[in-house]
C-alpha cells in the first residue's frame, strides 16, 4: 500500500503486482477512486518517474497528449507505456500540436512537451479539483466528454497568480483522462488547458 501526501490529504493508492508477464498488461494497478488514482498520476508526474507513470497508461491504446483543451483525435501524440517510460531521456522531436493563439507547431522532445505542456504549474497544489465537470473555461473549445464518452476526468486547476505579476491572468489546467480496465484505472489521456490571448 502507497502513501502520498497531497495538500493537506492522504491519498492511498492500492499497488497490486499482475502475475502476467507479457508487455501489455499491466505493471501496477490503480484502485479505488479516480480521485485518488489521478492524485497518484500527478504525483508520478511531479516526481518525473516515467517508469512509475508508464505503468499507469493502458497497456494497449497508450496515453494521448493534448495541449490544449480541443483534444484533435488525428494528430495528438500518443505514446506507449514504453514511450512514456522513457519520456524525460528520449530526445526525439514531436510535433505535439500548435500552440494557442500563435498557432505555431509545437516541436520539441518530450522532456520539453512535459515541462511547458504538463509540468508548467505545480497541480499538486491545485486550488480546484474537480471530476466530469471541468471547471477552466477558456476561448478553445473543450471537447473532452465528446472524445472520452466512457471516461473519468479529472481536472487540477491553478487559479492565477497573485504574487507573480507576470501570471496575474494566467490560469491552467490539467485534466487526466481515466478509464477501468481489469478492475484498475489506466490513463488514457492528459489534457492541457490555459489562459491565453
Amino acid at each position: 500500500m502507497g502513501l502520498v501526501l497531497m495538500t493537506g490529504v492522504v491519498v492511498s493508492a492500492c499497488v497490486i503486482k499482475e502475475a502476467s508477464t507479457t508487455q501489455d498488461s499491466l505493471d501496477t494497478c490503480l484502485a479505488g477512486s479516480a480521485r485518488n488514482a489521478a492524485d497518484t498520476v500527478i504525483a508520478s508526474l511531479v516526481a518525473k518517474d516515467g517508469g512509475k507513470l508508464a505503468a499507469f497508461v493502458h497497456p494497449k491504446q497508450g496515453v494521448r497528449f493534448s495541449p490544449s483543451a480541443y483534444v484533435n483525435v488525428a494528430s495528438d501524440v500518443v505514446l506507449s507505456q514504453d514511450q512514456v517510460r522513457s519520456l524525460w531521456t528520449d530526445p526525439t522531436i514531436r510535433r505535439w500540436g500548435y500552440a494557442e493563439g500563435s498557432g505555431a507547431p509545437i516541436e520539441m522532445s518530450s522532456a520539453a512537451y512535459a515541462e511547458r505542456y504538463v509540468l508548467d504549474r505545480d497541480f499538486s497544489q491545485a486550488m480546484s479539483i474537480s471530476i466530469n465537470n471541468d471547471q477552466a473555461a477558456g476561448t478553445t473549445s473543450n471537447n473532452a466528454a465528446e472524445v472520452y464518452p466512457q471516461a473519468t476526468r479529472v481536472e487540477y486547476v491553478v487559479d492565477p497568480s497573485v504574487s507573480d505579476p507576470r501570471r496575474v491572468n494566467e490560469w491552467a489546467a490539467l485534466r487526466l483522462v481515466l478509464e477501468k480496465d481489469r478492475g484498475c484505472w489506466v490513463l488514457i489521456g492528459i489534457i492541457h488547458d490555459a489562459w491565453s490571448v
